[in-house]
């Protein structure tokens, strides 16, 4: 007896004011997950359908909550199953919300796709030709290739430090080094490594600000770390691929390319066993990635 005057309270509950509570819950969780997934370029079906799916189930509900006369002669087994149905609908969705932003069932999607998706006309995506362009060196430096002597940096361990900003404390002399953007609307504008250079979509935190919504608010951060620059992915949305792998720390040299999001940055560096140094402004501007409209 007393659990079914439990049930009975429950169902009651629900009707009265619960199916609101459930149908803002599911709506808001199928938008969130649709609209992020769509803007961040991430490939999620099970969540997107999943929360949809739990939406849908709680629409019965919410007609027969707003419209109670729309109840009259139906069986009273059916008007509990879908208050039933609702709450499991409402526990499902919130779990979909979890595990999407846990990042289970997320992946990201390849160029191609998210180039689709994230196209101002989607009737219409832009062609992609040339992915990968090479960038133009300094004026007067050569070319890396394999025959040149590379930078071998010693290797470091990571310590709870290393998210300190501190940019000034190193004790050898800064190399001459710059990342160009090589498309998009920031295409041929330079800048400086320093010893700590961090790259992201929000100027009042990062050095390097690219307002882009393919990359993250802290996207990146370049160190000089005994005598190489090394690249960290600082936990960023859509990954630092360089030379086309993804990595989370790598060190970088002279052409070397570095794709996050949709953006492209080519490495340029003073090596040490080149004579002839071109200032900044002498370095020429590569050409944007043929087919990416920002």
């Amino acid at each position: 007896m007393t659990s079914y005057m439990t049930v009975t309270q429950l169902i009651n509950g629900w009707y009265s004011w619960g199916v609101a509570i459930a149908f803002a819950i599911t709506f808001v969780t199928t938008l969130w997950i649709f609209f992020d997934s769509q803007s961040n370029g991430y490939r999620a079906p099970l969540c997107r359908w999943l929360s949809l799916a739990t939406a849908i189930v709680v629409i019965p509900s919410v007609v027969l909550s707003f419209s109670p006369t729309l109840a009259v002669g139906l069986p009273a087994a059916f008007i509990d199953a879908l208050a039933v149905l609702g709450i499991v609908a409402t526990i499902v969705s919130l779990l979909c919300l979890l595990l999407y932003g846990l990042g289970v069932g997320v992946e990201v999607m390849d160029d191609d796709e998210a180039a689709v998706a994230l196209a101002p006309n989607a009737d219409a995506p832009p062609e992609r030709t040339g992915l990968h362009p090479t960038p133009t060196p300094p004026h007067g430096l050569l070319p890396v290739t394999t025959k040149e002597r590379p930078i071998t940096p010693q290797r470091m361990t990571p310590t709870g430090s290393d998210t300190i900003r501190i940019k000034n404390t190193y004790e050898n002399d800064l190399p001459l080094a710059w990342v160009v953007a090589l498309n998009g609307p920031y295409a041929g504008q330079e800048y400086r490594l320093q010893k700590i250079t961090d790259i992201g979509r929000e100027s009042e935190h990062n050095d390097v600000a690219l307002d882009d919504r393919t990359i993250s608010r802290q996207h990146a951060r370049i160190r000089y770390e005994k005598g190489a620059f090394v690249i960290y992915d600082l936990a960023s949305a859509n990954g630092v691929l360089v030379n086309g792998d993804q990595v989370q720390r790598r060190v970088i040299t002279h052409g070397d390319r570095i794709r996050l999001g949709q953006m492209v940055l080519g490495v340029l560096m003073v090596l040490n066993d080149l004579e002839t140094v071109s200032a900044p402004d002498e370095i020429s501007s590569p050409s944007p990635l043929p087919g990416i409209e920002e």
